[in-house]
C-alpha cells in the first residue's frame, strides 16, 4: 500500500524509473527504505517475546533497486532501530544484525536482478532466501534456544511466504512506473515526431517571425504547455499563450534564463519565476523549459516552453530536447539548402558565362563569308547567334521550359550546320509536352559535346539526334551522335565527372541531383568508331514551384 503511494509522487517517480542513481539519489533510497524498513518494525505483530513484522521488505527492495550501497545503508537503519528500541525481547540483536545482512545480500544480488528477465519471481526467490536466513540467524544467535526455536515454527512460515510475496508486489509496482515512464516518453518521442512532421515546412524557410509563429502554434495547440515562444539571437519572433501581454512579438529578448541560453548554447530548466528572469512582476509563467536552436555553425535562437505551475517532468524535458533538436537539424539543412542553391546558381552564371572563343571566332567567320554570296543567310546566322548569346547570358531561372531550351540548342545548332553544311545532319523527334520543366543548359552543354568531340573529329562529319520522350512519371532526352566515339576507360572517366572535356556533363550532372536527387538520371553509352549516345531522365514537372533542393546520400 505504501508503495503504491509513494508512486504517485513524481519524485519518486523520477528516481525508479532510472536504472542508474547518482550518489545523492542512492543516499535518499537509503534513508527511504530504511525508514520503510522502521515503519515494517512498528507495524508487527508481538509474538512470545518477538515481532512478527515487514521489516525486510523495506531493505531488501532498497537493495535490489539501488545496489549494495543502498542495501547496506538502509540495513544498517532499519536493523539499528530494531536492535535500540528492544520491542522484540532477546530477539533484538539477531534481527538487527540480519537486518543489515539481508539489506546487504539484496544489494550484491542487485545486478542480478536488473538482468533478470522476470524480475517480480526474482524478488520473490530473493525474499523466500534472505527470510529463511533470517529464521536461521536467529536460531543461530538468539539465546534461550528452545525460545528461538519455538519462535521460528510460529512465524517461519508466514513471515518467509507473506515478505516474499510482499517484496514481489514491491517489485511489480516500481516495474510498472518503469513501464508507464517507457510509455510516457514513447508517446513524447511520437509526439515531437507528429510536431516536426507538421513544422518542417514552415522552418525550410529558416527562422523568421512567420515561420516561427506558425510552429508555436502548432507546438501550442498538440503540448500542455501554457506559452510558447520563439526568439532569434536578439528578438522576440513569435510569442503564444500565458504571457502574451507583455512577451511582445518583435520585441527585443529581456529574460535572463534567454540570454544565458543564447551565450551558454545549453538547454536550462527554470522552475521559478526569479530563475526565467522576467521583468514584469505580474507575469504567471512560473517555469519554462530553454533550448538553444542551431544552424550547425552557431545558435541562431532558442525555442521557449512554459508552464504556470513549477511541474517540469522528466518527460516534458526529453520532449523539449528532441524538438530543439529536430528543429536545429532543420535549420542547418536550410543553411546547407541555401549555399547549395548559391553555389548551384554560380555554376550556372559560370557555364553561361562561358563563351568559347573558338565557337564564337568560327561563327563569326562563317557569317563574314556569307556576307558577299548569301547577305540573307548571314542576317538570319545573325539572329541565331544573337539569340544563343541572350539565352545563355540572361537565363537566370531556375527552371525553363523544354521549348525554351531547344530554342536555344536549335540557336546553337543553326551556326554550327551553317559551318560544317552537309557534314553535320539533324534531326529532332518529341512525343512529349514542351511545357515540362527543367533547369537551364541542360540539353544544350550535351549537344554541344557532341559536335565538338564526336562529329568534328570525324573526317566525313556525322549526324547528331536529339529525342524528347514522355514516359508516365518522366520525360527522357536522349542525345545520339555517330561521331568516333569513346573507348570503356573515358566513359568510366566521364561518369566519374572529372575529365577537363567533360565540364559541361558535370555540371549537368551535378545540377540534375541537386534538384531532383535520385529522381533524376545521366546515362551514358558510347563505342568507338561507332558514336556516344547520353540518356538524361528527369521528373515531370509543370508548374512554377519554389526549388527544393534534394541532397542524394
Amino acid at each position: 500500500m505504501l508503495a503504491l503511494i509513494f508512486s504517485r509522487a513524481k519524485f519518486f517517480k523520477n528516481i525508479f524509473s532510472k536504472e542508474n542513481q547518482n550518489l545523492m539519489e542512492k543516499v535518499f533510497m537509503g534513508i527511504f527504505f530504511g525508514i520503510l524498513s522502521i515503519v515494517g518494525t512498528y507495524t508487527g505483530i508481538s509474538v512470545n517475546g518477538a515481532i512478527s513484522n515487514t521489516r525486510v521488505i523495506g531493505v531488501a527492495v532498497g537493495g535490489l533497486l539501488g545496489g549494495p550501497f543502498v542495501g547496506i545503508l538502509s540495513g544498517f537503519i532499519g536493523g539499528t532501530h530494531r536492535y535500540l528500541i528492544d520491542m522484540g525481547g532477546f530477539t533484538s540483536f539477531s534481527c538487527g544484525m540480519s537486518t543489515l545482512l539481508e539489506g546487504a545480500i539484496a544489494g550484491f544480488l542487485s545486478s542480478n536482478f536488473k538482468k533478470s528477465k522476470n524480475k517480480i519471481s526474482f524478488s520473490i526467490s530473493v525474499g523466500i532466501i534472505i527470510e529463511a536466513f533470517q529464521m536461521i540467524f536467529i536460531l543461530i544467535v538468539a539465546k534461550p534456544y528452545i525460545d528461538a526455536l519455538n519462535l521460528v515454527k510460529i512465524v517461519g512460515v508466514p513471515m518467509v511466504i507473506n515478505n516474499s510475496i510482499g517484496i514481489g508486489l514491491f517489485i511489480m509496482i516500481i516495474e510498472n512506473i518503469k513501464n508507464i515512464s517507457s510509455s510516457e516518453a514513447t508517446f513524447r518521442a511520437k509526439q515531437s515526431l507528429l510536431i516536426a512532421d507538421k513544422t518542417l515546412q514552415y522552418l525550410k524557410n529558416g527562422l523568421n517571425s512567420t515561420s516561427a509563429k506558425e510552429a508555436a502554434e502548432i507546438i501550442y495547440r498538440t503540448t500542455d504547455f501554457d506559452a510558447i515562444s520563439i526568439t532569434d539571437r536578439e528578438m522576440i519572433l513569435t510569442h503564444i499563450g500565458v504571457g502574451s501581454d507583455h512577451h511582445l512579438s518583435g520585441t527585443i529578448v529581456r529574460t535572463s534564463l534567454t540570454h544565458k541560453v543564447l551565450e551558454s548554447g545549453h538547454m536550462s530548466v527554470a522552475t521559478s519565476k526569479e530563475d526565467i528572469g522576467c521583468e514584469n512582476p505580474n507575469c504567471k509563467l512560473f517555469s519554462s523549459i530553454v533550448i538553444p536552436l542551431r544552424d550547425g555553425l552557431e545558435i541562431v535562437g532558442t525555442l521557449k516552453l512554459y508552464k504556470v505551475t513549477n511541474e517540469i517532468l522528466e518527460q516534458d524535458i526529453e520532449l523539449a530536447r528532441g524538438l530543439g533538436n529536430i528543429f536545429s537539424s532543420q535549420l542547418e539543412i536550410n543553411r546547407l539548402e541555401d549555399v547549395s542553391r548559391t553555389a548551384i546558381k554560380s555554376e550556372l552564371h559560370a557555364l553561361q558565362a562561358q563563351i568559347n572563343p573558338h565557337f564564337l571566332f568560327n561563327a563569326i567567320n562563317t557569317i563574314v563569308s556569307m556576307t558577299r554570296s548569301n547577305p540573307e543567310s548571314a542576317r538570319k546566322l545573325l539572329i541565331h547567334l544573337s539569340d544563343y548569346f541572350r539565352m545563355n547570358m540572361h537565363n537566370n531561372k531556375d527552371l525553363i521550359t523544354l521549348e525554351n531550351e531547344m530554342r536555344h540548342v536549335r540557336a546553337y545548332l543553326k551556326i554550327e550546320k551553317a559551318r560544317f553544311g552537309d557534314n553535320l545532319e539533324i534531326d529532332y523527334d518529341s512525343n512529349s509536352d514542351m511545357n515540362y520543366l527543367i533547369p537551364p543548359l541542360t540539353i544544350q552543354p550535351i549537344v554541344e559535346n557532341a559536335v565538338k568531340h564526336g562529329i568534328n573529329k570525324k573526317i566525313d562529319g556525322g549526324k547528331v539526334s536529339i529525342l524528347i520522350s514522355e514516359k508516365l512519371r518522366n520525360v527522357e532526352i536522349t542525345v545520339t551522335d555517330n561521331g568516333i566515339g569513346m573507348n570503356h576507360e573515358k566513359i568510366e572517366c566521364l561518369k566519374e565527372y572529372t575529365d577537363e572535356r567533360g565540364i559541361g556533363i558535370s555540371n549537368v550532372y551535378k545540377r540534375l541531383k541537386a534538384f531532383y536527387g535520385q529522381r533524376a538520371e545521366l546515362v551514358m553509352d558510347s563505342e568507338e568508331g561507332l558514336g556516344t549516345t547520353i540518356k538524361i531522365t528527369i521528373p515531370k514537372r509543370k508548374e512554377e514551384f519554389e526549388i527544393d533542393f534534394v541532397h542524394s546520400s
